[in-house]
């Protein structure tokens, strides 16, 4: 339940998201074949990208997130 609702917020505010969520994959690897690429990176991975047709409709207003 780490990256459910409020408690993902919480990891963050607290400074031990990274380390959460990773430490999280690296037992569902072992379950799940799909999960052997997951890797949580700090700074990155705690916001989406924004939608280009977003970035064209704010005329310059917008810049991308850091990452993507």
């Amino acid at each position: 339940m780490a990256g459910e609702g409020r408690r993902f917020f919480d990891l963050q505010r607290w400074g031990i998201l990274e380390k959460t969520m990773n430490d999280y994959f690296a037992v569902e690897k072992t379950r799940f074949a799909w999960m052997n690429v997951a890797k949580f990176t700090s700074g990155r991975d705690e916001f989406f990208p924004i939608p280009q047709p977003q970035i064209n409709w704010a005329k310059g207003n917008y810049t991308q997130n850091p990452g993507y």
